[in-house]
């Protein structure tokens, strides 16, 4: 899936109930982010993980999802491809 950053969406807080979006998306996703998910990234380890709100890229859905990404993708400004499940924000943002 290809997928471009959401710019601003720092503002918004992490639903209550969870530590941080990396969590509300593992709790989602059923899984453990243990690596960013950008197919093109180069580094490893879970250190510097969070999850980052994204958009889909060549699509009309203009919804926001949150994927692990490292902080270094996390301020891409370009479209790149992604491996991992995307789950939606939710609407009461």
């Amino acid at each position: 899936m290809f997928v471009k950053n959401v710019n601003g969406s720092s503002r918004f807080s992490s639903p209550e109930g969870y530590d941080s979006w990396l969590d509300y998306w593992e709790d989602k996703s059923g899984k453990t982010a243990s690596r960013c998910s950008a197919t093109d990234c180069k580094l490893s380890g879970r250190s510097n993980l969070v999850g980052a709100h994204v958009q889909k890229a060549y699509s009309t859905d203009k919804s926001w999802y949150i994927v692990p990404l490292c902080k270094n993708c996390n301020a891409r400004t370009d479209v790149f491809e992604v491996d991992a499940q995307l789950v939606p924000v939710p609407s009461n943002l």
